[in-house]
């Protein structure tokens, strides 16, 4: 995909005088994979000031490449907001939470390599073991690093595998004890059932498409928590409708799934962002003009 100015703030937190004594306390549990509360529990937030108050859908405890926690992305259930929240702010931190990986922001035109990068750490997040090869990769500066350069050589320079994303993970699965498959369909029950039956067990997913001329707004508006004032980048890029030029080609990664008001959303992983951001999963797969028959889907266990 062609590269884009990043607009989107990055997470420099510092706050200043402010209240960290937010206590979360577990409302639904949502059980997802090797996690007691995945991605859709609800909490009671006590301590919180706005947008924050009362209940929010937990979208993910995200966390440094390193593992270090970083910030927990929640809901708000009375604003309708996004609002990403610094780990700091907590009273204590949860292990028992779905963690999903801080997304590193793309360089150049290299968004598949970026996404075939965070799919692997997000395996390494789900508590994937196989092997172990993969855990003790990234257990290091030197093992991300490389990792994330061989991912970008594998996709764009290597004559075997180029632009083949299955190709490449199985090659990956090799080492790391798993098996890749893709699908295409266009039958979106088909692609839903699939999507959300890997995602329940904290299984990553790839997601590749090709873009339209323009970029979407998020179903929710975004914020960082304490810092109202300053401005998140809401665009999002999602399949061509069809009809529409096609603009190239774009890969990123679904980490997770929640309901909200009886609609199924996605919190996805996209380099062209340095946070997560959420899909309306009917709006964006199931919309009647939707190239959904263009779109891949590969998975791995």
């Amino acid at each position: 995909m062609k590269a884009l100015l990043i607009l989107s703030l990055f997470f420099s937190f510092n706050p200043v005088n402010a209240n960290t004594d937010i206590n979360m306390t577990i409302k639904e549990s949502v059980e997802v994979g090797a996690f007691k509360q995945g991605i859709g529990s609800i909490y009671h937030l006590v301590g919180a000031e706005a947008p924050l108050k009362k209940e929010a859908v937990f979208l993910g405890n995200v966390v440094r490449a390193n593992g270090e926690d970083f910030y927990k992305m929640l809901l708000s259930k009375e604003n309708k907001k996004i609002v990403f929240v610094e780990e700091s702010y907590f009273t204590r931190a949860s292990k028992s939470q779905q963690t999903i990986i801080d997304p590193y922001v793309q360089v150049g035109s290299t968004c598949t390599g970026y996404a075939i990068n965070g799919f692997l750490h997000q395996m390494n997040l789900a508590k994937f073991e196989g092997t172990g090869a993969l855990k003790e990769e990234l257990s290091t500066e030197e093992g991300r690093a490389q990792l994330l350069a061989h991912a970008i050589n594998e996709y764009y320079m290597t004559p075997s595998r180029k632009y083949s994303i299955r190709a490449i993970l199985n090659s990956y699965g090799k080492k790391y004890g798993f098996k890749c498959n893709l699908l295409k369909t266009s039958d979106y029950s088909e692609a839903k059932d699939l999507v959300l039956g890997h995602l329940k067990k904290g299984l990553p997913v790839v997601v590749s498409f090709n873009i339209g001329p323009k970029m979407v707004t998020s179903p929710f508006p975004l914020s960082i928590y304490q810092k109202e004032n300053e401005k998140v980048d809401e665009r999002l890029w999602i399949p061509r409708r069809i009809g529409e030029r096609n603009s190239g080609g774009h890969t990123i990664v679904a980490a997770g799934a929640f309901e909200f008001n009886s609609k199924t959303y996605l919190t996805m992983l996209d380099s062209d962002w340095n946070e997560p951001r959420v899909w309306d999963m009917e709006d964006t797969l199931n919309h009647p003009k939707t190239a959904l028959d263009e779109v891949e889907f590969i998975t791995c266990q």
